[in-house]
């Protein structure tokens, strides 16, 4: 598998996926404290928190992104990739929104991020946790998610794989 490092930045024709690092650290403060739920994380805290982010990026266990609004570069989101299992080519795929995010921004997203998991890493499923942001239904069963199961998780699968060699 490639290094994940290179995996940055990641656009869409209006968002970008690119690490913690890139944004003001403050904007970054905040966006960790609603997705870990802890209101009093301190800047320090969160600096140590995308640090550690940045660590399991560098030995290619997970790839977490912030999803910045353009043109403006505003940090708006977060996404991950783990649990990562090359031997099932499955991916995890988690997603930090806000509530505020249209149908047609949430399709723009969820398409390039499954895009990417098929395409870039070659894996063959995704399960989408949706425990920490709400995704429309329709959306996911628009994609091809299949409807999600008892913990509540959807999934995709890869429709047509390609040998390369002939």
């Amino acid at each position: 598998m490639e290094k994940f490092e290179k995996y940055h930045p990641i656009m869409t024709p209006h968002f970008t996926f690119d690490w913690l690092t890139t944004a003001r650290l403050n904007h970054s403060t905040e966006l960790i404290r609603a997705v870990e739920k802890q209101p009093d994380l301190t800047t320090a805290q969160a600096a140590e928190h995308i640090s550690q982010l940045m660590l399991k990026i560098m030995r290619n266990q997970e790839l977490t992104w912030g999803i910045f609004k353009r043109p403006q570069k505003t940090l708006i989101g977060l996404t991950s990739l783990a649990n990562l299992q090359e031997h099932t080519k499955t991916a995890e795929l988690s997603l930090y929104l806000p509530p505020n995010l249209s149908e047609l921004e949430q399709t723009e997203l969820l398409t390039r991020l499954v895009t990417f998991v098929f395409a870039e890493l070659d894996f063959n499923e995704t399960i989408l946790a949706t425990n920490q942001t709400t995704i429309s239904p329709q959306v996911l069963t628009d994609l091809g998610f299949s409807k999600p199961d008892k913990t509540g998780n959807w999934l995709i699968e890869r429709a047509v794989s390609l040998k390369t060699s002939l």
